[in-house]
Order: structure tokens, then sequence, then C-alpha cells
């Protein structure tokens, strides 16, 4: 079964949920990269949050997320559309902790301090960013937090990461409820205590509960389904961009570059692939950024 993110209405259109699952897209990225067990897992919960969050932007918008702690997986990041289209990365995917019975820690590859950055390209002239502390480690915790404080958008988020002894997820999902204003406390109780009432989201999925059976389980009988999207990794780089990254670094330096090695070996950090710029080609970039310093 592919992967897809769930948009819905309930309780009478005060809240909204997210539900998605992403255990195809996540294992995309963790072959490609050889992401170890509580790495995957860390990544895992961001990409799901950030699919989440891709699928509120309008279609030509865009999101990015940072999630930089004082763990030894180092930046995580997330770049993610309202299609559905996704990647990630992680500086070091070589790292694994567990607690004592062996359940995978996050917070440990994640670290309980540092920032979580979120940067929305909306099409306007300066993208909306917001930034709020790491509370956990967690994940989830931590962008329920953002949304509270941030966005002033009280919200639930429950995130999830199963991973085999094959370094490969099981299942890998989650959901975001938010309230709308005006929401009636008594829904706000209702919408609190079957949050509580439910398994772990992890559980869910790996029993064959869908995004949207879980939006059933949450909501009322007032839920619709707005829109169900298809989510997959996908990345944007390519040649001609890393050109404009070896370009961007200026005349000096690229002839720097070119006298001591004679050419340059570029490896895109979310998807592995890789890009060769032999001696005629740092030549030709060369003498394009010396035309551009005069």
């Amino acid at each position: 079964m592919n992967d897809f993110l769930v948009k819905s209405l309930s309780y009478n259109n005060f809240v909204r949920i997210y539900a998605t699952s992403t255990t195809h897209t996540l294992n995309s990225i963790g072959k490609r990269m050889n992401y170890y067990p509580s790495a995957l897992a860390a990544v895992g919960r961001v990409l799901s949050v950030g699919v989440m969050m891709g699928g509120m932007l309008k279609k030509d918008e865009r999101i990015t997320i940072k999630v930089d702690g004082n763990g030894p997986i180092g930046l995580i990041m997330v770049d993610a559309n309202a299609r559905g289209e996704v990647r990630a990365y992680a500086g070091n995917p070589h790292c694994h902790f567990e607690y004592h019975d062996h359940k995978l820690n996050v917070q440990a590859t994640v670290g309980d301090k540092g920032l979580i950055s979120v940067i929305k390209d909306l099409n306007l002239k300066e993208p909306f960013i917001g930034t709020v502390p790491i509370i956990s480690g967690e994940i989830g915790e931590d962008f329920a937090y953002y949304f509270s404080n941030s966005e002033q958008i009280p919200s639930a988020v429950s995130l999830g990461v199963l991973v085999n002894e094959d370094n490969l997820a099981i299942t890998s999902g989650g959901f975001i409820v938010q309230l709308l204003p005006n929401t009636p406390e008594e829904v706000i109780d209702l919408l609190e205590k079957r949050i509580f009432d439910l398994p772990s989201i992890s559980s869910m999925l790996s029993a064959g509960i869908t995004p949207e059976d879980i939006i059933r389980l949450i909501g009322d009988e007032s839920t619709i389904i707005i829109e169900t999207i298809p989510v997959e990794f996908k990345c944007s780089c390519s040649r001609e961009r890393f050109e404009r990254g070896i370009l961007s670094l200026g005349y000096e330096e690229i002839k720097s570059m070119f006298e001591e090695d004679k050419e340059a070996h570029t490896v895109c950090h979310f998807c592995g692939n890789e890009y060769h710029f032999n001696q005629n080609d740092l030549q030709k970039i060369m003498l394009i950024a010396k035309k551009n310093s005069v």
C-alpha cells in the first residue's frame, strides 16, 4: 500500500484532523543513505510532520523544517509541499540509541535542547519563519508546542515509527488535531478523551488501521474527508543546482579549487545523487564567476 495524507474536518467544522502514512517514503530515504534504526525513527517523525504541514499549504507553496538538537544526529531537515512531495536529511544518519526495553530512543538521538525552525515559502516577498526551542526531543510534543506558541493553534501531535532488524521502517506515520477558533469546551473535553484512549500511532498502523480509520476514531459523526493526497519521496537536486552552488562560492574560491584539485565532486545529502565537475567544467564556472565579479 502506498503512502498518503488525509485531510479532514470534524465536530461540525470546529476541528481539523490530518493523518498520514509515510512508511515507504521513509524507507526510500533510509535505503539511500543507510540510516541506523533510531536515526531512521527520528527522521521519520519529522518527515511525517513535514508531510502534514505541507498539506496545510496551497498548491505552489513549500515548507522547510529544521530540527537542530544537541543529540548526535545533528540537524534534521525536511522539505515538503502541498502535493505530497517530500524529502528529508539528517546530519548523522549513523547513530543509534535504545531504552532498556530495547525501544528506540529518539530523544537521545535528537537531544533535549536546541531549536525547531519552520520556514514557509508562501510566494510572498519574505518567507514566514517560526522558531521555538526543543522541549523534549520526542518530536510530537515539540511540534505541539510549536503550533501553540508560534502559530497560536492549539494542537495535538502524535508520531511513530517502528523499525525492523534490517533497519527498515515497518510503519511510519502520524496525526495532527487542531482546534479552530471558538471550539466549544465540550468538544475539547471529548477530543482529549478520545486521543488519550487511542493506542500508539505505530501500533495502529502496524495493525492495519489506515489514516482514514484514525481520523474516524478521533472525529465524530460529522467528520468529512476533504482530500486524500499520495505521498512520495522527491528530491529537487540537479546538476544545474550544484553548478549554481559552486558559482556562488565566488571567483577566488573556485580558482583555488581549480588549482588544487582540478575537479569537484558533489553529493546531495537528501538523495545521495552524485555530480562530478571535471577540469573543463570548473574552468567554465570559474570564468563565469570572474565575469560576474567585474
